[in-house]
């Protein structure tokens, strides 16, 4: 093997695991695959007026795939957590607005939260309070000093 075929060759690897990291639309992967295509071809002994050409349907096809199925694989392979950024509740002070069925309807950054009270501790209209955890998307808070 020569060194232009090693080089290359790493080339191509890198360029198809990157293209897991990078959105490029399957262009890194498909550069990667039309240069391997291109050097097994030439190990082959084909002519350069086809190999070029093969590798390059070899491009346009993974390109394609990539546009059709990329996302899918990509969820597959990597699934995102759903952030809604609730969690930036905790630790938030608020104030009880008032009850609904027993349980606290409080203000916290002047939104309205249906919340839980930590160990089902009673709480006041009025009352000061902070989110100490979240629960199913859930505030749970405790009563604090002001």
């Amino acid at each position: 093997m020569s060194d232009t075929t090693l080089v290359l060759l790493c080339v191509a690897a890198v360029a198809v695991l990157l293209d897991l990291v990078v959105p490029s639309g399957g262009v890194l992967s498909g550069t990667g695959l039309a240069l391997i295509i291109e050097r097994v071809l030439n190990w082959a002994g084909v002519a350069a007026i086809v190999r070029w050409p093969l590798a390059g349907l070899g491009m346009l096809i993974t390109v394609g795939l990539a546009i059709r199925f990329g996302e899918r694989v990509s969820e597959r392979l990597f699934p995102a957590r759903v952030r809604t950024n609730v969690d930036r509740l905790v630790g938030l002070r608020g104030q009880v607005h008032g009850l609904r069925e027993g349980a606290p309807v409080v203000i916290i950054e002047g939104d309205l939260w249906t919340a839980r009270a930590l160990d089902d501790a009673p709480l006041a209209v009025g009352q000061t309070v902070q989110v100490v955890a979240l629960v199913d998307q859930v505030p749970v808070v405790q009563a604090v000093e002001d």
